[in-house]
């Protein structure tokens, strides 16, 4: 078949084979069509959702956790092109394809374009293999990204490759050598490996999941802007319920550390208040920062304080001393004077050494001047 427009080629050739037939990269061309006038346009075929490049590949794994899905064939080739006629189109396939970071690589465009509608409602020329992409697209990606996940420069294919967003391998798919060359793998096989890598690895966040974690982090930003420490570790809070621990994730477990260091002062001083006997403004400083910094081992340590404190005789009457100031408000609001009365000279009598005892006073003059 007739090559002619070489891209430049690495050095040295790497070469694409199956068997003993070879395509080098010597003999790439660029994906250039002129649109027919009057063209129809031909409705796609059913395939994966195919990324354009590499550094969308890696932003898509690292960003929401999935794997990287590389299948690496020729065109030349029918057990290559028995990958797409078989595995690409499969329905199986196209159902766990999504949890996927699907990569195609073809140093070759034998097999086509198709005129699509474009997001703006024009026609494009898109590959026939993978109608999201062009064919430009996946003859670099054979030649600039593929050809590190061989052994050597002979490449032999087909194959499809599971990596991370590392680019480490995590398993090879293949039906052959690397000596003798390669059949394709079935359609029911492909998709039973993936399955297995998925429960192995966990899936990776959805898209709805991805824009609620980003939206997220914006709040998030804009409240430790703010000044809002409470906020935005509510956020922050929902971020780490992302069900993989992907790169927000993984920052926002960084902040949260942060925060935490930082709040330790406030331990500092808890300590200090409840050393020096000061129980209410213990139990106050206690309940604003488990309130400040939710979420976090200050607000846990701040809790376990707060047992530590009430087991106390002191903070007990401090305690009680808050629930009957509080019911005594409660009954002025509703208008009952007399039983707020009863509660505040209740206070007097039983915990007089309490702050609460001052309210108390107060509150009773109030009342007696018919507040």
């Amino acid at each position: 078949m007739k090559r002619t427009n070489r891209v430049v080629p690495p050095t040295p050739p790497f070469r694409m084979t199956r068997g003993a037939k070879t395509a080098t990269l010597d003999s790439m061309r660029p994906a250039v069509l002129s649109l027919l006038a009057g063209a129809a346009l031909a409705a796609p075929p059913k395939a994966p959702e195919c990324v354009r490049n590499a550094e969308e590949a890696h932003e898509i794994a690292r960003t929401r956790g999935k794997l990287i899905f590389l299948t690496v064939i020729v065109d030349h080739d029918a057990e290559n092109r028995a990958v797409i006629d078989n595995v690409f189109r499969d329905r199986e396939f196209l159902k766990i394809a999504p949890e996927f970071v699907i990569v195609y690589a073809n140093n070759e465009d034998d097999h086509g374009k198709v005129t699509v509608k474009g997001p703006d409602g024009k026609p494009q020329v898109r590959c026939a293999d993978c109608p999201n992409i062009e064919c430009t697209d996946h003859m670099i990606l054979a030649m600039n990204y593929a050809r590190a996940f061989f052994p050597d420069s002979n490449a032999r294919t087909p194959i499809h490759f599971v990596l991370n967003d590392k680019d480490e391998k995590i398993d090879t798919i293949m039906n052959g050598s690397f000596e003798q060359g390669f059949n394709h793998v079935p359609a029911k096989t492909v998709v039973a490996r993936l399955k297995d890598l998925l429960k192995k690895h966990g899936r990776g966040l959805t898209e709805e999941e991805y824009a609620r974690m980003e939206q997220d982090w914006v709040d998030a930003k804009a409240a430790r802007a703010r000044g809002n420490v409470t906020l935005e570790l509510e956020k922050l809070n929902d971020v780490l319920t992302m069900p993989k621990e992907v790169e927000g994730v993984r920052l926002a477990k960084e902040r949260v550390k942060e925060i935490d260091t930082a709040a330790a002062k406030d331990l500092e001083a808890l300590d200090a208040l409840v050393d020096g006997g000061k129980w209410e403004a213990a139990l106050e400083l206690d309940e604003k920062v488990q309130a400040t910094y939710p979420g976090t081992l200050t607000a846990a340590a701040a809790k376990e304080k707060e047992r530590e404190l009430e087991r106390r005789k002191e903070v007990k009457n401090v305690l009680k001393a808050r629930t009957l100031y509080e019911s005594a408000m409660k009954f002025k609001e509703k208008g009952k004077p007399d039983l707020a009365g009863k509660k505040l000279e209740e206070i007097l009598r039983r915990y007089p050494d309490t702050r609460y005892a001052e309210l108390a006073k107060t509150e009773l003059a109030a009342l007696a001047e018919g507040g």
